[in-house]
């Protein structure tokens, strides 16, 4: 009788985590891309990026990179949102009207297929009634630098965008220092496979301008 009752509320505890959780049900990418049936592809697909596209203020350049050499900045993720990807993402987003930054915002679209959850960052509109629109673009945390744990949570976020109604959909997995970028479209994920990092600050906001500008065409 015991038994029953804690495995009855690991049960209850399991089903509150994966509510809690952003996307908790799936594991891998695989099976995100099993469920929904979707192609998962490795290729280019940021071409063309405009150099120099985003004016940053010198000094927002130097007070983030005195951030990414911050030890405090990048030790827990609490403190790598905060100080850095926050702020990285917000200067970007403030120069794409009516784009907002919604932060920790729930999104909840299907609970059957698994398609709910509280998301780190996503960049849509707001409506009429002050809400957030279908996102065009969906941005996790990678923890601890497991960036494909990241890409399952941002894909099925996608998904989820993709069944609102985003035609495509962009993606991006970062620790702050190391950003990926993604998109869905026609059921194929596309993964870029390199990495842009802060090493170049520069070079990381023109292709968070390009993304954001691609995934503003769509609203």
């Amino acid at each position: 009788m015991m038994l029953l009752i804690i495995s009855n509320l690991l049960i209850y505890f399991q089903n509150k985590l994966d509510q809690i959780m952003p996307y908790g049900k799936f594991t891998t990418i695989g099976q995100v891309a099993k469920t929904f049936n979707i192609t998962l592809k490795k290729k280019w697909f940021l071409q063309d990026v405009k150099k120099n596209s985003i004016e940053v203020p010198d000094y927002k350049q130097i007070e983030i990179k005195k951030r990414l050499s911050n030890t405090a900045a990048l030790k827990n993720e609490a403190a790598r949102c905060n100080q850095i990807i926050t702020p990285i993402l917000n200067i970007v987003v403030d120069k794409h009207e009516p784009l907002q930054l919604w932060i920790e915002e729930p999104f909840n679209v299907d609970e059957e297929s698994g398609l709910t959850g509280t998301a780190d960052y996503l960049i849509a509109p707001e409506t009429t009634s002050e809400e957030m629109a279908i996102p065009p673009l969906c941005v996790i945390e990678a923890k601890q630098d497991k960036f494909d744990e990241g890409w399952t949570q941002a894909l099925a976020e996608m998904v989820a965008a993709s069944k609102k109604g985003a035609t495509i959909c962009y993606g991006i997995v970062t620790t702050g220092k190391a950003w990926e970028f993604g998109k869905l479209e026609n059921n194929v994920f596309i993964r870029e496979p390199d990495q842009v990092s802060t090493r170049n600050l520069q070079d990381l906001f023109d292709m968070l301008d390009w993304v954001i500008s691609l995934a503003e065409k769509e609203i």
